[in-house]
Formats: C-alpha cells, sequence, structure tokens
C-alpha cells in the first residue's frame, strides 16, 4: 500500500483573525487552503491558555473530562504554586484522563511521534517524542534516552534547549522543531506526527498582538513549515491549527492585593492564568469563598466570575471532582490580565506582558486556526466557526481509526 500519514500543526497563538490581514504573509498557509478547507475560526476552551487547549486538540473533549484545567494551578497538599508549562511535574498519564487521537492512533498498530506537544512527558503511546520542557534540567531528565542520544548524535545543540525554550529564543527552538520533524518523517515514518511551534504566541506576549514582531513571527513559522512540507515524500494530510488567539493587554489585575487588603490572605490564594484565574480556599472557611469572589468581581477588569455550581456550563471540573481545580475562576476582560502579586496596596498596575489570551471564546479576538489539506481533505471547504474539540474526532478519521467518547463532532463536510 502507498505510505499514507497525518501531521498535525500547532502554531501557538496564531489567532484567527491573521487570516484576513493583508499583513500577514503566509504564503504556505494560503497554498493549503487553496487545495484544501479553511474555518473562519476555532472557538477554544476555557481557560485559553497552551496547556488545557493542546489536551482538547488531541483529546476531543473539555478539561471537565480531560482534566488539564489551566497552565498554573494551586496544589493544596502541598500548599505550592505548580507551573505546568514545560511538563516539570507531571507525566501525561498523570495529567491526562481521556484518551487522544495518538493512544488510538498507536492501539490500531501505527507509528507516532510527537515534537513539542503539550502535556506528553512520558506518555507511553508515543514512539518517538520531544516534549516542550522549558527547563534544561527537565530536558536532561525526562526527554527519553534514545531520542536524546540519537539527536546528539546528529549535531543538534541538546545543551540549549532550556535556553532556547525562553520567550525571547523560542524562534530558534522553532527552527529545531522543523528540524526534527524532517528527520523524524524520514527516519522513524510516523503515521502520526504532531508539531508545535512557540515563537507567535511569545512575541505577542512581549510585544502584542498585531505588533511588527507579530507579523514578522507569522512570515517565519510558515516558511519553517513550507520547508518541512516541501521536503515530504508520500501523500500526506496535514492538519494546522492554534490553540487560542490574542488580546492586548494593558492593565494588570491583581487579586492577591485584594484579598491582602481584606484581611484574607490565610484564607484563599488567586492563581493567574492570563485572562483567566482561579480562586483557592486555604485555611479558612470555605463559605467565606462566595464572599471573596464576590469582592474579586466587583475589581475593575474582571468580566466574569463563577463558583463551582457553575463549572460545568464552563466545561471544568468541580474541586470534588479534580483536586487542582479552583473554588472559583474568573474572566479578565479585553486589555486587562491577571497578576499574581500580592505586595503592596496597589490593585491594579502596569502588565507583565503586552498580549494575553485565557478568556472564553465568546470574544472573537480569541478565536484560533484551522486548515487542512491533503488525500483525506475536500477541496475548496470554507467552513463555519468550529471547536477545538472537533479537531482529534476529525484526525482520527483522516488516520482511519475511531474515538470514543468525544464531545466534538466530525468535520465531514471536508472529509474526501
Amino acid at each position: 500500500m502507498p505510505h499514507h500519514r497525518v501531521v498535525v500543526i500547532s502554531i501557538d497563538g496564531f489567532a484567527a483573525f491573521y487570516w484576513g490581514d493583508p499583513q500577514a504573509r503566509l504564503p504556505t498557509l494560503r497554498s493549503l487552503a487553496d487545495r484544501g478547507a479553511v474555518a473562519a475560526g476555532v472557538e477554544t476552551v476555557f481557560p485559553s491558555t497552551t496547556w488545557p487547549t493542546h489536551a482538547s486538540l488531541v483529546t476531543g473533549v473539555s478539561p471537565r473530562a480531560h482534566g488539564v484545567v489551566a497552565n498554573y494551578v494551586w496544589n493544596r497538599r502541598t500548599r505550592m504554586h505548580e507551573d505546568l508549562t514545560g511538563d516539570p511535574i507531571y507525566d501525561a498519564p498523570d495529567l491526562l484522563r481521556a484518551p487522544t487521537v495518538y493512544d488510538s492512533a498507536h492501539a490500531a498498530g501505527m507509528r507516532t511521534a510527537a515534537i513539542d506537544w503539550p502535556a506528553t512527558r512520558n506518555a507511553r503511546t508515543l514512539h518517538f517524542n520531544l516534549p516542550f520542557f522549558k527547563d534544561q534540567h527537565v530536558f536532561e531528565r525526562w526527554t527519553a534516552r534514545a531520542v536524546w542520544d540519537e539527536l546528539t548524535a546528529l549535531g543538534y545543540p541538546m545543551g540549549r534547549q532550556g535556553e532556547w525554550a525562553q520567550l525571547p529564543k523560542r524562534f530558534l527552538k522553532d527552527a529545531m522543531v522543523a528540524s526534527v520533524a524532517a528527520h523524524v518523517v524520514h527516519r522513524h515514518a510516523p503515521d502520526l506526527l504532531l508539531m508545535h511551534f512557540l515563537c507567535v504566541d511569545s512575541l505577542q506576549h512581549l510585544h502584542g498582538p498585531r505588533s511588527p514582531e507579530a507579523y514578522w513571527a507569522l512570515e517565519y513559522v510558515d516558511g519553517l513549515i513550507g520547508r518541512f512540507l516541501g521536503g515530504l515524500s508520500g501523500e500526506t494530510t496535514v492538519f494546522v491549527v492554534s490553540d487560542h488567539g490574542f488580546l492586548p493587554s494593558t492593565r494588570e489585575i491583581r487579586p492577591n492585593v485584594r484579598l491582602h487588603v481584606l484581611g484574607a490572605s490565610r484564607e484563599a490564594r488567586f492563581v493567574t492564568n492570563h485572562g483567566a484565574g482561579a480562586l483557592y480556599a486555604l485555611d479558612g472557611d470555605a463559605g467565606s469563598i462566595g464572599q471573596l469572589t464576590a469582592e474579586i468581581a466587583k475589581m475593575e477588569g474582571v468580566s466574569g466570575a463563577w463558583t463551582a455550581s457553575n463549572f460545568a456550563a464552563l466545561g471544568l471540573p468541580t474541586p470534588a471532582e479534580n483536586a487542582l481545580m479552583g473554588d472559583a475562576m474568573f474572566e479578565a476582560a479585553p486589555g486587562y490580565a491577571f497578576g499574581d502579586l500580592a505586595d503592596g496596596v496597589e490593585e491594579h498596575g502596569p502588565p507583565k506582558y503586552l498580549g494575553n489570551h485565557g478568556q472564553r471564546a465568546f470574544y472573537p479576538d480569541n478565536h484560533a486556526l484551522f486548515v487542512a489539506a491533503g488525500p483525506t481533505i475536500r477541496r475548496g471547504v470554507q467552513l463555519p466557526v468550529i471547536r477545538s474539540r472537533d479537531i482529534a474526532p476529525t484526525v482520527a478519521v483522516a488516520l482511519g481509526v475511531g474515538m470514543e467518547g468525544v464531545e466534538g463532532r466530525r468535520l465531514d463536510s471536508i472529509l474526501a
């Protein structure tokens, strides 16, 4: 049989609004769309940060089902703030509570690979895996020894991985992602390959959406994808997706300062996820969370506040269902983002980043990208806005495997 593969490429932070922007130079992606399908946008899950959204892209379910509830959480047992990005703490089987499309492919006897894909540390059903780690120590400890040795032998600068994973230098990591992907295709011949590019997100955080740096990053990653696809032989179905859009930030909201002013710092802790955030009960009466939620909801720039009884409608678990989940959730209005700062009395201040995400899909600027082309994709299909949960079941059909229990729908109109 002729060799056939599926490649899923995630461009972190590629907002749908760039698709119609003449300043966005995207010859590779526009060529794919011309011979395949493109969506008007992708509604992300909440919070729309990298770890929950990428988990939904490969599981077809919301955070309530897959268990990855945020980028940043509070561990009640250890009483520690945990940063899930870069997978420094949890293996994929301990973090993900739902099967992935690469699990289904593996079960069908297919070869699977991932490069820089979030929440894949020690994923048992990936034959080749270089996870998205951010710390050099984590790279050296948790990268599979066979992968480390293989890439070292090829001359890749493995000692620079932690440095290149930091925001200002992620364009260097992206170049390596594309190069490693080309190697993996020819050396390991995966039936399913997942790839994740970083610098479009990074430069929008640092410089804001629609900035010159953002447009440069879009063209840069488009070029990397073009060179990668140009080196492929055999038939390949390509899905290019994103995890979220981007909103500008001009002001930071500091709920932990409000808690300090109220004398409630021992009762609760607020953890930011950029345009979203969570309040966790600590030593005080859990019943006070309702009152503290109301206090934070009154702060300038807070556009939404929910307690656990409303979490199901947001696609989130309750704290009783998932211990990493907060007791209340919040959303920042466009132009605002949450911060963790607890010192002083200033409840607002300048933002850490000029661009952010995390809000609900309610905001069109937070819609993400979807383009697909290849032998299993119809030509010239224009889709309305779809959901990130629709990606996994559609990729599964392209692979010829099944996925049970998904919340998303197959995009049958694009399938040949």
